[in-house]
């Protein structure tokens, strides 16, 4: 069920395609530069916000699924109620953009609330020795059925352009994000049975214990800025989409073809992501992530024709998902246990201002310069120093250091 659960969640969002389609809709909706390349950061960056509020509920949470459940329902509604908008477009005017752009963002909120409670819920159930695969497997999923997301791209924004096609891609997302909720709701759950004592220390003792936590742990210091310095697959997308179907001379609806091309790379990285981090841990696949974001880099400025973008699209693909294995393994290994959701809180916190820096640079570069060669050459000077921070980064998937409960007196050295 939890790979299920994933692979219909994101299978659905195929559909949508924010890192190719929805930045090609925003620009023809008349979205800034700056706005268009915010498409592909917005979900995962709002995702990442809400964690720090609602950490230290979940880590005294026995049972976690009544919380996930409720927030996991109305994560997904306002893809249907942007599907329905969208189809009454032409009597929308000026709401069309607005409404686009928010349903990453309010989904993203509603989701981070609940994000980690599902976190640790899903931590629970799967052995560690398993994690990675089980990723992996709902990366397999998306993949097999994100190959249809291309071809229907291509053939919906053809017969229906503009806003009526992308109502109708909507509402497919919804669908399959009903399927993934109908797969969360099977889910059984592992209560915890010692969870953190009450009374629970206010929030402001709370939040000025989370530095000390923090440098208790360097390794994931070096994570937080090695996945700062690797956004360069999403820098990089959101403006390589545009520039693609501009030096070849293609039509707007040929974003599928791309899509079709990123689906498989995807899927061929989750496999290979499934053997690698069983064997070798998320580290590795992270930095192996990191050398095909620089190999990116360095071919793409040489690309001119269609089946060339194919390729890149493939490689994109392979080497983004790759990273996502590598990074949901690495910070699950990394995080001690018995402080786990609000390790992992800092780190979702961490991200989203990581990826809301990254949209902010990669925007205001291109509209500086109006050169992609300019971020491809930002991507790539980032992706060579996070590849150094992960290489220095140790990987002791077999640490068992827990820090000190919240109120006790820090260890003395």
């Amino acid at each position: 069920m939890h790979c299920l659960e994933g692979g219909f969640y994101m299978a659905g969002l195929a559909f949508l395609s924010t890192e190719m389609a929805m930045p090609q809709f925003v620009k023809a909706l008349g979205g800034s530069p700056s706005l268009t390349s915010a498409m592909p950061f917005l979900l995962p960056a709002m995702f990442a916000l809400p964690g720090l509020f609602v950490a230290p509920l979940v880590e005294r949470l026995q049972h976690l699924k009544p919380f996930v459940i409720t927030f996991g329902a109305l994560q997904r509604l306002p893809y249907l109620i942007t599907g329905l908008v969208l189809l009454f477009a032409p009597h929308l005017e000026g709401w069309v953009l607005p409404v686009v752009v928010l349903t990453p963002i309010m989904s993203g909120l509603v989701g981070g609330i609940g994000v980690n409670a599902w976190m640790e819920m899903v931590t629970r159930m799967i052995p560690p020795h398993q994690r990675a695969t089980g990723w992996a497997i709902r990366y397999v999923i998306q993949g097999v059925i994100g190959l249809s997301a291309g071809p229907a791209i291509h053939f919906i924004l053809g017969w229906k352009p503009g806003a009526s096609g992308f109502a109708i891609l909507h509402l497919i997302c919804f669908g399959f994000l009903v399927l993934s909720y109908i797969s969360q709701l099977r889910m059984i759950e592992v209560p915890e049975n010692k969870p953190l004592r009450l009374p629970r220390p206010s929030y402001g003792t709370y939040l000025r214990e989370l530095p000390f936590l923090l440098r208790a742990q360097p390794p994931l210091i070096k994570l937080v800025l090695a996945r700062f310095t690797g956004t360069g697959f999403l820098m990089m997308i959101s403006f390589l989409t545009d520039h693609a179907l501009h030096v070849s001379h293609r039509k707007p609806e040929d974003v599928g073809h791309l899509v079709l091309a990123n689906m498989v790379g995807a899927l061929c990285g989750n496999m290979l992501a499934g053997w690698l981090g069983h064997r070798l841990g998320g580290r590795f696949m992270m930095i192996v992530a990191r050398g095909i974001c620089l190999a990116l880099c360095l071919l793409i400025p040489g690309v001119s024709s269609f089946e060339g973008f194919l390729g890149i699209s493939f490689l994109w693909g392979f080497g983004l998902f790759l990273d996502r294995v590598g990074d949901l393994t690495f910070s699950a290994e990394l995080c001690p246990l018995e402080r786990r959701p609000t390790y992992q809180a800092i780190l979702a916190l961490c991200q989203g201002l990581n990826l809301l820096v990254a949209w902010q640079l990669a925007g205001a570069l291109f509209t500086a310069t109006h050169s992609f060669t300019a971020v491809i050459i930002l991507c790539g000077a980032l992706a060579g120093i996070s590849l150094l921070l992960l290489y220095f980064t140790p990987d002791d998937r077999t640490t068992e250091h827990l820090p000190p409960v919240m109120g006790e007196n820090p260890p003395m050295a």
